[in-house]
Order: structure tokens, then sequence, then C-alpha cells
């Protein structure tokens, strides 16, 4: 039986899940910029309700960005720490792969280019197609000036592509700026932590997984910053 601890410090509020088999668990500090303060707190709690030690969880899943600068190292470092204590799989997980996996768990398969705001006016964007509930990169997720000309990839060109994410709030400019319409764009609040539970193991059972102590936080706009020195 599978045991899998989540943890997502990459927004504002402080998020963790445990997995046991069919079971989940999850805990919310929902306190702006606390994960320094909340995150160890959090992941005890959980782990106490489980009646479980961190030594028993199989691996840990974190978001690794793009988001909070702070959040997301913080979120990694906690992760790396357990990880070299208790010799546990450390799985990092994309923030717009986790929305591309919540379009997918929402609409079914697809083509899902998502949208993260990041400061105006650019906006984080990743184009990924899902194909039986597991989403796939098109192509890099890269950062967009939006009032800046731009070449848009042909892989994101030669799609019908439903947005998801907030960074759509400036629908009309992004799509301006990629020269394409988007088919639609699907409302959801942020992704469920089921769906990053999942996208956890699906990434621990893909025969290519990042070595634990090479996940990264991944900062597309200052990408020397993700990569092992």
């Amino acid at each position: 039986m599978m045991k899998v601890l989540a943890i997502d410090t990459s927004r504002f509020e402080t998020r963790v899940g445990l997995q046991v088999g069919s079971t989940l668990i999850e805990k919310v500090c929902t306190e702006k910029m606390r994960a320094s303060q909340e995150l160890l707190f959090l992941i005890k709690g959980i782990l106490d309700e489980a009646d479980l030690l961190i030594s028993q969880v199989d691996a840990i899943g974190v978001v690794t960005g793009p988001g909070s600068f702070t959040g997301v190292r913080i979120g990694i470092a906690v992760a790396q720490g357990l990880s070299a204590a208790n010799s546990t799989k450390v799985v990092g997980v994309s923030s717009m792969a986790l929305y591309a996996k919540s379009g997918c768990s929402m609409l079914g398969d697809g083509n899902f280019l998502v949208s993260l705001l990041a400061k105006s006016p650019d906006v984080y964007l990743g184009a990924y197609h899902c194909e039986s509930g597991k989403p796939n990169l098109v192509c890099d997720e890269f950062v967009l000036n939006y009032i800046a000309d731009f070449q848009p990839s042909r892989q994101i060109l030669d799609k019908k592509w439903t947005g998801l994410g907030d960074g759509w709030s400036e629908r009309e400019l992004i799509e301006k700026a990629l020269g394409l319409k988007l088919k639609s764009v699907a409302v959801k609040q942020k992704p469920s932590m089921k769906d990053f539970l999942d996208l956890c193991t699906d990434n621990l059972q893909a025969p290519k997984r990042k070595p634990s102590d090479l996940v990264l936080p991944n900062y597309i706009k200052e990408p020397h910053y993700s990569v092992a020195k």
C-alpha cells in the first residue's frame, strides 16, 4: 500500500496531503506566506492523524513552481531534508502540470494551455496534452511578455487549446501575443489535493524519473537557479 506525502508551498497558502492506499488526508494553512512557520507543523499533524512515522512514507511529492520564489524554496528544502534523513524518494511536480492534471480530471483528455500570473506584463505558460488522464508537455514551459513581440512555437499554433489558470485574466492580450484563439477557458480556483497526489503517483511510475537530489525549483524566469551546481 503506497504512502505518499504531498507538499505545496508554491502559492499564498500552505497545503499538505497524505495518501495511504485509498485514504486521503489534507491539511491547509490559509494564512498568506506562512510556510516557514507552519509547514513542519502541518506535516507532523497529518502523520499523527494517520498514525504514521515519516520513515514509513514511501515518497514525498513537492510542487516545484513556478510560484512564490521563497515558498517554493521552503517546500523543496523540507522535502529534501526529510528525504535525506529517511532515504525517501522525492518527486517534483510543476505547478502548470498540476493545473493540466486538474483540467483533465474536470474535462477529460485534451490540450490544455496553462497560464499563471507572474509580474505584469509577464505570465507563465505551459502547453500540455493529456492522454489517459496524464499530462505531457508539448513544449518547454516559458514566460510570455504579452505586450512584446513574440514568436510562438509551431507546436502551440497547431492545436486547439482550453485555457487553465489565473493568468487568463489577460486573455485578449495573451491570445494576441500568441496569435491564437482559445477554444474556451475553464474556471476552477485551484487543483485539488487528489489531483496532486495522483500526479505524484504517475510521476513515480514514470520510466525516467528525476533523482531525488535533482528535484529543484522550477524558476522559468531565472533558469540558472533550476540547474544543479
